[in-house]
């Protein structure tokens, strides 16, 4: 028996939920071969099927050139990944007690020449949406960072932007990196659940040439490339 149009059309926002939760469940046990350690999942994390799907990228697609804006339990997980099939994360963290904490537990666990924490305060920028006060990483910062490295793998689940007046807060991260992106690249957007990350997808796809791939249920992710991929 299967379930009729109109139930589901009214019971969709729990349906989902449901199955973002067994997703969740079958990532954590793909994720157990690089859970090491105890780390604390927070409610702002990314979620552990979004999770996976950025390390199916970087396996799968062989990015080696990773940037995180938005630094957590991600950064281990993908830093422990790229230890195994080379390459290197350069985390952007806005906080700088955070950022500090990360970089000491990155070198307790021997991540430290695999992943690079870049502490960049928050700075004024202007916001293409007028009713909004933009802030976004030091970008003199990032520049230092990327300088000479043609970006291959752009993850954005930062800068904070859950409460209306940033509710577009992510979105200097496409003009600033557009131009740093090698040939074959992909950009990751958590919490595209929310309408200002809708909003940011609709703008990235026409500033940056990419098509996003929306995945509400399997981490509330997109990916947006420039081409064809090998998806998983």
């Amino acid at each position: 028996m299967t379930a009729r149009p109109e139930y589901e059309q009214r019971h969709r926002p729990s349906l989902q939920r449901n199955e973002l939760q067994r997703n969740d469940l079958l990532a954590m046990q793909a994720l157990a071969p690089l859970s090491l350690t105890y780390l604390p999942w927070s409610a702002s994390a990314m979620r552990p099927s979004g999770v996976v799907a950025v390390l199916n990228e970087i396996m799968v697609n062989r990015r080696r050139c990773v940037v995180e804006l938005g630094s957590g339990v991600s950064t281990f997980y993908i830093g422990r990944l790229l230890r195994q099939r080379g390459g290197h994360l350069w985390t952007v963290e806005h906080d700088g007690r955070w950022a500090e904490l990360l970089g000491q537990e990155l070198a307790r666990e021997g991540l430290g020449d695999v992943v690079t924490v870049v502490h960049a305060p928050l700075t004024p920028v202007e916001s293409r949406w007028p009713d909004e006060e933009s802030t976004w990483y030091e970008q003199h910062r990032l520049a230092e960072m990327t300088a000479g490295r043609a970006v291959d793998l752009l993850v954005v689940d930062g800068p904070p932007a859950y409460q209306a007046a940033n509710a577009h807060a992510r979105h200097p991260a496409g003009p600033f990196f557009g131009a740093r992106f090698a040939g074959d690249f992909a950009v990751v957007l958590d919490d595209i659940d929310r309408e200002g990350e809708q909003d940011i997808m609709r703008c990235w796809e026409e500033e940056l040439g990419v098509t996003f791939e929306h995945r509400p249920t399997n981490g509330r992710i997109g990916i947006g490339r420039p081409g064809p991929a090998f998806t998983v």
